[in-house]
Parts: structure tokens; sequence; C-alpha cells
């Protein structure tokens, strides 16, 4: 996996590009003069954990023949005091059609969670993880 990032505005603005044309842009806290002009390296880190694991949850439920109409993830995340401030505690509430059989939810997010998710293997394992799976 090749990338490239470049500042664009001083102090902390960048472009991050993957190398098939795709880009986002990066900023800093505004603890650090962050100017709000992109999301921010824990913010990515976070999302990536959404993303890794919902695909996984997607496509283990498709191999189910299972479609859901309706699938959300909020997540809550607490970060260590100090520096570094890593994330110590990390929790998704998953939305998703109430028809589905949760255990088959469950079994497809611990799958994820602690076997496929490449973003989750990359995190340190101290990270509590924790999710709840809510019918809408």
């Amino acid at each position: 996996m090749d990338m490239e990032l470049n500042r664009i505005e001083a102090p902390y603005v960048f472009e991050l590009n993957a190398k098939n044309d795709l880009s986002l842009v990066i900023d800093s806290s505004a603890d650090l003069e962050g100017k709000n002009k992109g999301m921010t390296p824990m913010q990515l880190l976070l999302g990536g954990l959404i993303g890794c694991m919902s695909i996984d949850v997607i496509l283990v439920l498709k191999k189910q023949k299972i479609s859901p109409k309706v699938y959300r993830v909020e997540a809550q995340a607490k970060k260590k005091d100090g520096v570094p401030t890593p994330y110590e505690q990390i929790h998704f509430n998953v939305f998703i059609d109430k028809e589905i059989d949760f255990k088959r939810v469950d079994r497809a997010l611990d799958l994820s969670l602690n076997k496929y998710c490449s973003v989750r293997a990359s995190l340190h394992p101290d990270i509590n993880v924790s999710y709840e799976i809510h019918g809408v």
C-alpha cells in the first residue's frame, strides 16, 4: 500500500493521497492550532476501525443470505490522559434491522473484531472494544 502526504496549508493541514487517485484532508485538533479542515489522525483511525468492522459484518451476513436494509454504527471512544493519548476504550452502537437475528449479528461482530478486521489486529490489544446491537 503506497501513500503520499503533502502539506497544503500551515500549520497542519495535509492532503493524503493513495496511489489509486483517492485523497482526503487531515488536520490537527483545535488545541494544536487545527483549522477544522479535515479529520484528525485519531478520528481517521477510529473511522478505519468502524469501516473495517462494518465491511466484515456485512460480508459475513451476506454469506448467510442476510442483506440489512439498515446498518449504522455510532462510536464513542475514550483516550488515556498524558502523552501520547491512545484510545483505551472504544464502544460501538450498531443499529440494524430489528427483523435480523441478533445472534447472527453478534457472531459477525465477534468474528470481525477477533479474527478478520486488519485494523483491529493493528491496534494495541489493551484497547477495550465493546459493542451493543440495536434493532431499528
